[in-house]
């Protein structure tokens, strides 16, 4: 993948996922923001969305209610709008707090989605 084509999908993928953000924080107490890691060599087995919560009780909460499956669909939808088809969506979705990143990595969101992830799958 170029510069160019590397551009084009992190526009593509912060325009639908930013839609998926807003439609679950309409729905879910809690919720506050999505983000994603990949590497560009081959897209479709290595993107991972993160969905951030504010607190660990939130996220438990969200996922006891069943909303795990409502944000696989969001996830799916949008990196399928950007053009990435992914065998498995559960394979490509976690799950974390604005709680577990302060306590863990004392707020630093960079070190947290770039070392070994500690996410709720």
């Amino acid at each position: 993948m170029n510069e160019s084509e590397r551009k084009h999908l992190e526009h593509e993928l912060n325009t639908t996922l930013g839609r998926a953000c807003e439609a679950a924080r309409g729905e879910i107490p809690g919720f506050q923001w999505v983000t994603h890691v990949m590497e560009y060599g081959e897209v479709t087995t290595n993107i991972h969305v993160v969905w951030v919560f504010d607190s660990n009780r939130h996220l438990a909460e969200a996922l006891r209610a069943g909303h795990e499956a409502y944000l696989n669909h969001l996830t799916e939808a949008a990196l399928e709008a950007a053009g990435v088809s992914v065998s498995d969506i559960r394979q490509h979705v976690d799950f974390d707090s604005e709680e577990e990143c302060a306590r863990a990595h004392g707020g630093d969101w960079k070190l947290r989605l770039t070392s070994e992830p500690e996410y709720v799958h």
